[in-house]
């Protein structure tokens, strides 16, 4: 578990500091929070070449916009003890907005209009990591003492993508739904059921290629972004990215009836059209749950770390 204090992918650096974690060390959650951020940093990225300092707090977790003394990114995650589920989860929502340039426009507007989408792209980030971690640690966990954790995720996974306020109303159409919430969405990014939904729909695009992750540091990059509309705003993704992104990208504009899709692009969207089928389907989990930022003490998954 050295390897994962001294960082791993593309020079990732990731350490673990203070109290508060429940008596599990650093190490092993430094070991956990890599083996997240390597199921979404495809590639090495010289912007997350800068070290990423985590620590405890009694309140939601946080990517600070504010740096830390050495430049480092600064991340405060609520999770402690052995609820492995939610480190992974909290984890994978921060990291995903430290991926996407969530600080390239700060201080240009007192609301960014378009941070709901964002905050939509990181939840979708939760839901594609402890998925994947749960297929591979079953098989290939980071230590073995991970092996029975496996199930814990799936489970998590299958009580998140089941709640009720996460699926998309009978006959209506993702694009239908947004253009309903979208004004509210824009002035309070924080509507955490709608972000869900969002969040659900958005991940069978993800679980197509997951080097689609690589797409969201061409994102917030042109400074109208937080003035924009929904439409401009993902134009504007769109243009900053990369051919081999844009397929990607104008799948979910697609998705969201946020614009006109490049004809060049609208081709290779998707292999069938199922994506939007699975985008909607409510998964076999029989069950709901409050996740931590509905109750801080999660007492609804406590069962989860006992191995239930």
């Amino acid at each position: 578990m050295k390897e994962a204090a001294d960082g791993r992918k593309g020079g990732l650096i990731i350490r673990v500091e203070g109290g508060g974690w429940g008596g599990d060390s650093a190490e092993k959650i430094e070991t956990v929070l890599h083996a997240v951020a390597e199921e979404l940093l495809t590639r090495p990225s010289k912007k997350l070449a800068t070290p990423i300092v985590v620590t405890h707090t009694a309140s939601n977790p946080i990517a600070l916009y504010d740096r830390g003394r050495s430049g480092e990114y600064q991340v405060r995650l609520h999770a402690s003890g052995a609820r492995w589920h939610l480190y992974v989860f909290e984890f994978a929502h921060e990291f995903c907005h430290l991926m996407s340039n969530y600080d390239e426009n700060v201080g240009k507007d007192i609301g960014r209009h378009n941070q709901w989408f964002e905050e939509a792209l990181c939840e979708t980030a939760s839901l594609f990591v402890l998925e994947r971690l749960a297929s591979k640690w079953g098989l290939a966990p980071p230590a073995p003492e991970w092996s029975t954790q496996a199930r814990q995720l799936r489970i998590f996974f299958n009580l998140l993508v089941a709640e009720k306020h996460r699926q998309l109303p009978p006959q209506i159409r993702p694009a239908a739904w947004l253009s309903d919430k979208e004004a509210q969405l824009r002035r309070d990014p924080y509507q955490r059921e709608q972000n869900d939904l969002v969040a659900k729909l958005l991940l069978p695009l993800f679980e197509q290629d997951r080097k689609s992750w690589d797409a969201l540091r061409y994102l917030n990059l042109d400074p109208t972004d937080t003035h924009a509309t929904l439409a401009e705003y993902l134009r504007h993704w769109y243009d900053n990215a990369p051919e081999e992104h844009k397929a990607f990208i104008a799948a979910v504009r697609k998705l969201l009836g946020a614009g006109d899709v490049p004809p060049s692009a609208s081709a290779a969207i998707t292999p069938d059209a199922s994506v939007q089928q699975a985008a909607v389907a409510v998964a076999d989990a029989g069950a709901n749950i409050r996740p931590w930022r509905r109750d801080l003490g999660a007492k609804a998954v406590t069962g989860l770390g006992a191995g239930r």
